[in-house]
């Protein structure tokens, strides 16, 4: 499977930097958060680490918002799964099996529509604001060096681990993992977590919204750690 754009660069130079956690088709549940945050749709950015889709109940509103100049998000497996479901039938019924209904339920049109939304979503982002750089991954990263991950991210191995990995979040004391270099910090989602859990300078954020838990948005900023914001563990 090719990726348009397996690698995006944005430097975001007015406004908030958010992030958000997985949202599986929680539209109303991120308006809910954006207005109590009074995020700004002409200035602030809002990042998400993938998962826009399935399980929840507007997986459409969820990736259409990927057209909005005020929101960017990476792939998620789920958008992964969207992808293969044409060419594998057995990731179309895994997908199916795990809140992906809605898309074969879609006129072929539609789908083809979504297929290509998905396929211009990184699997990499790179955000440079206020003199830091943020990275945004969807699962998992098992290098220690940011700039071996992007210059591996074209082959299948290192793009399976960024997508459906969870080692450094599950297995952090068992494999020789460390402080990503050459980012300052980076944001991941993919395995619930109950809070927000750091593993070096890598944040985990998928705090299951659509399992009826919570849904995470934090501000990014050099002056507000995210430990001032909530609960980490």
């Amino acid at each position: 499977m090719q990726f348009n754009n397996p690698i995006e660069y944005y430097h975001h130079t007015q406004g908030r930097l958010f992030v958000v956690g997985d949202l599986h088709g929680c539209y109303s549940e991120l308006m809910q958060a954006l207005d109590k945050l009074q995020f700004d749709f002409q200035q602030d950015l809002l990042v998400c680490v993938g998962d826009l889709v399935d399980r929840g109940t507007d997986s459409l509103k969820c990736l259409n918002l990927v057209h909005e100049p005020w929101f960017k998000s990476v792939i998620g497996n789920h958008e992964e799964m969207c992808l293969y479901s044409a060419i594998d039938p057995i990731m179309a019924r895994l997908h199916a099996q795990h809140g992906g209904e809605w898309f074969y339920a879609l006129p072929e049109v539609d789908k083809n529509r979504v297929v290509e939304l998905c396929q211009k979503m990184p699997i990499i982002l790179e955000v440079e604001y206020l003199g830091q750089k943020y990275g945004f991954v969807h699962g998992d990263i098992e290098q220690n060096d940011w700039a071996v991950l992007k210059a591996n991210i074209h082959q299948e191995k290192y793009r399976e681990i960024a997508l459906w990995g969870r080692s450094r979040v599950r297995n952090a004391t068992k494999k020789n993992f460390q402080s990503i270099q050459g980012i300052d910090l980076v944001f991941l989602g993919h395995t619930v977590v109950d809070l927000v859990t750091k593993r070096h300078n890598c944040y985990f954020i998928d705090t299951g919204a659509v399992f009826d838990m919570r849904l995470t948005v934090l501000q990014i900023h050099p002056d507000l750690p995210i430990e001032k914001q909530v609960i980490v563990v």
